[in-house]
């Protein structure tokens, strides 16, 4: 994988027989890269997918220790000074682990039953993103809303939110959901490459065994549409199964969005968005007024991986907007969580050469700022609308079925822990095997 030194070079790169010539001039003149800046001056590039979390804690046995490195340089795509060479407004950092029983050869099951540290490790993910936050704060902000944004926006700093990624690690439990909101999490990707209890996933491309519990989401995962909704966090569609995605939609009181991925009419991948649910997606009556964010991995750019370049990015965001509206697509890199950008999307010093890319295909300054962000927030703010017009109600008291540790017998030896009313109801119940 080359480097582009400039923008003006990454739109010469030739592809399905368009070719630009090269350029004369450095970046510094040219007047649609100088424009795409004046633009990124005015309001906030937002990058909904950036897995720097994990590169932190994969370079140290002690990974808070690798956090001061993030204002100098880190290996791979994101740090501080990339990320203000890139005039980047504002990211959400992922709380993720592996499934399991792809990496770590740990089977779940067919239940799900399977134990692993997952719950445990998105933590520690979680804890790396608040203090890469709380020890640079003359770059970054801690952000849970669009007006948290725009104030870090004006404050000259990056604004920084939490998206999670996969439900497979939560413990199949809804109150994991609820307390990973309270710690500021904003968005939940229903699955990651490995179906869950609560919804079935499309896998990571090529076959996908089918979910024990259905095609789409499970009775579980029908609960967990409406908390995300009261809980104001946004339900995230990438890696999930088609049906799983119809059935979100359908559900959902909010917005859904697709925090990273790609149009499947452009390359035609499973974890990119087919055009049959693209249509449920924009303005207008019995349409879900969400967003799709696209993704820079070749893969799923095409039209493979050595040719996916800036241009291609900017073919699937023109055509999801095509179907959808150009106030329903916005940006999503996944640095850091793949092996290279695509060409002229390198890292994360490169955000300009996309907005150069659409401005030189005619989006206006109004459609620009959109994309970039505005469509975004305006999202947020609709989420964040419906968890006020459902403050009032209840969490949901649902559990996964298939767990057999509920209700709890944690009565000590022979339950003297227990007072003996509990104890003589413990004793009288059937037991789950009995149920």
């Amino acid at each position: 994988m080359f480097g582009l030194s400039n923008v003006s070079a990454s739109l010469a790169l030739v592809l399905f027989g368009t070719s630009l010539a090269q350029p004369t001039s450095d970046v510094s003149t040219d007047p649609l890269y100088e424009h795409a800046i004046k633009l990124m001056s005015e309001s906030p590039l937002i990058d909904t997918h950036v897995d720097l979390p994990q590169i932190i804690r994969g370079l140290g046995r002690r990974p808070l220790d690798v956090i001061p490195d993030l204002a100098t340089r880190l290996p791979g795509h994101v740090d501080i000074p990339k990320m203000r060479e890139g005039h980047l407004g504002g990211a959400f950092f992922t709380v993720w682990a592996p499934c399991a029983d792809q990496f770590l050869n740990q089977p779940y099951g067919k239940d799900f039953l399977g134990m692993s540290e997952g719950l445990r490790d998105s933590l520690e993910v979680l804890d790396i993103i608040k203090n890469m936050i709380k020890q640079h704060p003359d770059h970054m902000q801690a952000a849970f809303s669009s007006k948290d944004i725009r104030d870090a926006f004006k404050s000259g700093k990056i604004a920084s939110l939490i998206g999670m990624e996969g439900t497979h690690f939560l413990g199949n439990s809804l109150s994991t959901v609820r307390l990973f909101a309270e710690m500021g999490v904003k968005y939940l990707t229903l699955t990651h490459t490995c179906h869950s209890s609560f919804a079935a996933s499309n896998g990571g491309g090529g076959y996908m065994e089918p979910s024990s519990h259905g095609a789409g989401l499970t009775y579980f995962g029908k609960e967990l549409i409406p908390e995300l909704n009261r809980l104001g966090v946004m339900v995230d569609l990438s890696h999930t199964s088609d049906q799983t995605m119809k059935d979100s939609i359908a559900l959902s009181k909010a917005p859904v969005v697709w925090t990273h991925a790609g149009a499947r009419s452009i390359q035609d991948h499973p974890r990119n968005v087919p055009d049959n649910v693209l249509e449920l997606i924009g303005d207008g009556p019995r349409k879900n007024p969400g967003i799709i964010l696209s993704v820079f991995y070749p893969v799923f750019i095409g039209p493979t991986p050595e040719t996916a370049n800036v241009s291609r990015v900017a073919d699937h965001i023109e055509h999801i907007a095509s179907i959808v509206g150009r106030n329903h697509v916005g940006i999503a890199s996944d640095y850091d969580g793949m092996y290279a950008g695509v060409k002229g999307l390198e890292d994360a010093s490169k955000y300009p050469n996309l907005i150069v890319e659409l401005l030189s295909r005619g989006w206006n300054d109004t459609e620009i700022h959109n994309v970039m962000g505005e469509n975004l927030m305006r999202v947020m703010d609709q989420v964040d609308k419906v968890k006020v017009e459902m403050q009032d109600q209840l969490p949901s008291s649902a559990i996964w079925e298939k767990r057999a540790d509920l209700p709890a017998n944690w009565g000590g030896p022979e339950q003297a822990y227990l007072p003996l009313e509990v104890r003589d109801l413990v004793n009288s119940r059937p037991k789950h095997d009995e149920l």
